[in-house]
């Protein structure tokens, strides 16, 4: 597919998930990164109420937090808590308003994991559980916020079932090849 043709393919793709309703933790597209919307491009589409935010100055509840060299777009119309798009996080900070500092951070982990590690929902969730042992934000009372959170979710086409999820999560939180 030509590139401007992908892109235009992207547009109308991502069009159709903002504005159709689809629940989902992550809006990640199968096609190349350059093959979507850019930042701008998404700020454009959607419109008023979303902003870019440089890769070095997202901050959740006073803490500094980065998905690589990666911008994160904070809309506030998108229908859910967080999503990835190839090359930028979004974030619907309205929604963040209402769940706690680690759940918070857990769910820009979750999806800046989709940017390092791809759409598998697991993956992406293993890879925040152990960005925040890491870096210390996580502990084992914030996972249980984070599973208290994710606990109603039903299974889907793209997730486990929220008490699925929090077993897995539990066992990558705890693995001990982990430093």
């Amino acid at each position: 597919m030509a590139p401007q043709a992908a892109r235009d393919e992207g547009m109308k793709l991502l069009k159709q998930r903002l504005t159709g309703g689809l629940l989902c933790a992550a809006l990640v597209l199968s096609t190349p990164a350059k093959a979507g919307p850019n930042p701008e491009e998404y700020v454009a589409q959607v419109g008023k109420g979303a902003s870019i935010v440089p890769w070095s100055d997202l901050k959740l509840d006073g803490r500094k937090v980065m998905c690589g060299k990666r911008p994160t777009v904070l809309d506030n119309q998108l229908d859910d808590y967080g999503a990835a798009y190839p090359g930028f996080v979004i974030l619907n900070p309205k929604l963040l308003d209402r769940v706690s500092t680690p759940v918070k951070l857990w769910i820009h982990a979750h999806e800046c994991g989709h940017q390092f590690r791809g759409p598998d929902e697991e993956t992406a969730d293993c890879f925040a559980v152990q960005r925040g042992r890491r870096q210390g934000w996580l502990t084992a009372d914030g996972l249980e916020e984070v599973c208290k959170f994710i606990a109603p979710a039903k299974g889907d086409s793209m997730h486990f079932s929220g008490s699925r999820r929090c077993e897995l999560m539990r066992q990558c939180f705890t693995d001990p090849t982990i430093k």
